[in-house]
């Protein structure tokens, strides 16, 4: 019993301590930045002395008249470790970059998702009132649709009562004439002023005959 008590005490003491120790958001941006500065400065610290050693390592072999093969071994030795520091550096460097862009892709998922969700609602809104406004009009053409049979009856109706029927001006000329009982000549004075007027000669008088 006395030894799960510690057991219980002691997880919840280092949990404490763990989130007090704990650094915050700010805290951790700091702090990686720090760490990017001196990284950059061991890496190029790292560069300058794998350039160092190869140059030396060229001067102890090419450049002198007699090469030490200690001096050269030497800096060959630097070389390497040289090289072993450069790619430590770059690895820690990458490891650092992995953190901070894990803090960071945390914050940007989030807004990326709340977006990508936004614009769905919106589309989807708007999905919806194309719908409902195709709905509309086809409850419209249906009911156009229904009353067209109706329609068309009486446009027939209409057409047939009409073909029976007589226009007023084909009655009018189909009815006949009234016959007159007596069709007037022209009198032979009216045909003389005529004939006057217009420039022709008279046309000759007819002798009226005694009963």
């Amino acid at each position: 019993m006395t030894g799960l008590m510690g057991a219980g005490c002691t997880a919840l003491l280092v949990a404490v301590v763990s989130r007090k120790m704990e650094l915050s958001r700010a805290e951790k941006h700091v702090h990686n930045f720090m760490m990017d500065t001196q990284l950059t400065k061991r890496l190029k610290n790292s560069a300058a002395n794998v350039l160092r050693e190869t140059w030396l390592i060229y001067k102890h072999t090419k450049l002198v008249k007699r090469v030490n093969p200690s001096r050269v071994r030497a800096h060959q030795r630097k070389f390497l470790l040289a090289i072993y520091a450069l790619r430590k550096v770059k690895m820690d460097q990458r490891k650092l970059m992995d953190n901070a862009n894990t803090i960071t892709d945390m914050a940007k998922t989030q807004n990326t998702v709340y977006e990508i969700v936004s614009d769905l609602s919106g589309r989807q809104d708007h999905l919806e009132d194309r719908l409902s406004t195709i709905e509309d009009k086809l409850v419209g053409m249906g009911e156009v649709l229904d009353g067209l049979p109706d329609l068309l009856t009486k446009l027939l109706g209409r057409s047939s009562s009409g073909g029976n029927l007589l226009r007023p001006e084909s009655a009018a000329l189909s009815s006949p004439m009234p016959h007159s009982k007596s069709v007037p000549t022209p009198s032979p004075v009216g045909s003389t002023g005529l004939s006057k007027t217009l420039g022709l000669p008279a046309p000759p008088s007819t002798p009226r005959t005694s009963s």
